[in-house]
């Protein structure tokens, strides 16, 4: 599902490139922590909108990348390029220079990050600390 939904939370201010042989700012692009229990997501993660992102990888792909904690944000690298995400609260779940290989799927108009268990609760964090939002169990 893209676009705004229950348990669905804006990270505003967020900018997205895309890498792949040149860096193109992805317009429009909005990214969400999709929090666990609501709008169908069985486990908390991040959602990634834009469609020029199903270039990399196409709805209902999917398969393990690296995700790399970056200087304001993350990258998650595919064979052809990599996505930039930046928004300095992502950093929180991954510091500059920390990575993990984890699952990335694609879905129609984006991508979704699902993380590890340390990293799934720090996205809960988050959601709690900055968005006031009840993460149940």
């Amino acid at each position: 599902m893209t676009g705004p939904a229950e348990g669905k939370l804006l990270l505003e201010n967020t900018k997205a490139l895309l890498v792949s042989g040149r860096e193109e700012l992805l317009e429009g692009c909005e990214v969400y922590i999709h929090v666990k229990g609501y709008s169908l997501a069985r486990v908390t993660h991040l959602d990634v909108e834009h469609p020029a992102l199903n270039k990399l990888l196409p709805p209902r792909g999917g398969g393990f990348r690296r995700v790399e904690g970056v200087d304001g944000g993350l990258q998650v690298v595919f064979r052809a390029g990599r996505v930039v995400i930046l928004n300095p609260l992502l950093n929180r779940v991954l510091k500059p220079g920390e990575w993990q290989v984890t699952w990335v799927g694609g879905k129609y108009g984006g991508i979704y990050i699902g993380f590890r268990r340390e990293q799934v609760r720090l996205l809960e964090k988050l959601a709690e600390e900055v968005f006031g939002f009840t993460v149940g169990e």
